[in-house]
């Protein structure tokens, strides 16, 4: 009974999170920081093939759009690291996919989702990281500015952690 107490405090305690995070460009920004950001990650991770013509994402055909494929791109293929949604302010993080995304253009919302094509020079069934790029994410250790969420999922694995040692008094 115990033990039983014990799982059902364990799964109250388990947070109702979504998994999916995508990178979005930010409304409000000029085409020419758009384009800056498209170019760096189309140049250095992101898979851009999926927004060229004809391509399944292609349209909308206007830069906010393909912005948001390729930073989100990048930010996927990077695995989601803290600061790879930043592109000098111009993305940010979020649980929603762009709202324009027509059928069949399907975003990755997870590092599993999106792809682990090599970069070029690197060896087969390998993924490379940049490094600090010259432009590209330049972010905090919290790219979506949230720091309540980072505490919440903190007190969250610590409550968690007391229920399981209670139900194995």
């Amino acid at each position: 009974m115990r033990m039983l107490l014990g799982l059902l405090f364990l799964l109250l305690a388990v947070p109702n999170y979504s998994s999916a995070t995508y990178c979005l460009c930010r409304d409000g920004v000029g085409e020419k920081e758009l384009q800056t950001s498209i170019d760096y990650a189309c140049g250095a991770l992101a898979d851009c093939n999926p927004i060229h013509d004809k391509g399944p994402c292609y349209q909308p055909n206007n830069i906010k759009s393909h912005c948001d494929w390729a930073v989100n791109s990048y930010f996927q293929r990077s695995g989601q690291l803290p600061g790879s949604c930043n592109f000098s302010g111009t993305a940010t993080t979020s649980p929603n996919p762009p709202s324009t995304v027509v059928t069949g253009c399907i975003y990755p919302s997870s590092p599993g989702t999106a792809g682990t094509t090599p970069t070029t020079g690197a060896p087969p069934g390998t993924q490379t990281f940049p490094g600090p790029p010259a432009f590209g994410p330049t972010g905090n250790i919290f790219p979506s500015g949230n720091k309540e969420a980072s505490w919440s999922l903190f007190v969250s694995i610590a409550l968690k952690l007391g229920f399981s040692v209670i139900a194995l008094l």
